[in-house]
């Protein structure tokens, strides 16, 4: 059946047109829309239109250790409660009622400690981009910074030990200098630290050389 246009009164206005609701954010921390062409990370920062992560590099194991050890010494504290309440119950002067309440404090605190510890070392990394170095560092659940510099900028590079453990273990902190920054960017913890800065280093040479720059003024 065909259907005939409405008539509209000569003041009436027509109807305005459905507007489409709002987009949800692609930012993983802030919720906010990328601007065209970007691509979100997530790691909590949106790539450059044509901008790749190319690495990314996570701290080195051993600074999971007093995670781990806090962990492991609250479970021990726990399976000692339990052996003493089995075992010897005379020599706990708490309810046994009180007893498993504790073992079950214990064991969920080791939980969420070990929990946050590998949220926040999954989230410490440094990431090479094909434009970009960038420092992401977590210091908690809810505190997060980005740092970042173009390689075209970077000026300096330089891997540091220090102590026994860290020249055993070969690993340390990632230093890099930029071209009119006041601030030093710098991942600690990192594995192989003055291979990743001669890497850095390596990187910009080969940025500069490739758009066919000079070194930057300091």
């Amino acid at each position: 059946m065909d259907q005939t246009p409405t008539q509209l009164a000569p003041n009436q206005t027509p109807p305005a047109p459905e507007q489409p609701g709002p987009t949800i954010g692609h930012s993983a921390e802030t919720g906010e829309q990328p601007e065209p062409g970007e691509t979100p990370s997530p790691y909590g920062f949106d790539l450059d239109p044509g901008e790749q992560i190319t690495r990314v590099i996570h701290r080195h194991p051993l600074t999971l250790l007093p995670t781990l050890l806090t962990s492991a010494l609250l479970i021990v504290v726990a399976i000692a409660f339990a052996f003493g309440e089995g075992r010897y119950p005379d020599t706990i002067p708490f309810p046994r009622l009180m007893v498993f309440a504790l073992i079950v404090i214990l064991l969920v605190l080791a939980a969420i400690i070990f929990l946050i510890g590998l949220f926040v070392y999954q989230r410490n990394v440094l990431i090479f981009t094909n434009v970009h170095l960038l420092v992401a560092e977590q210091y908690g659940l809810f505190s997060h910074r980005i740092s970042q510099v173009s390689f075209e900028r970077v000026q300096d590079a330089t891997g540091t030990r220090k102590g026994i453990a860290q020249t055993i273990f070969n690993y340390g902190d990632v230093e890099i200098e930029s071209a009119g920054a006041e601030e030093k960017f710098i991942f600690r913890g990192a594995p192989s630290p003055q291979e990743i800065a001669d890497e850095a280093l390596e990187i910009h040479e080969r940025f500069l050389h490739a758009q066919g720059l000079s070194e930057p003024a300091e």
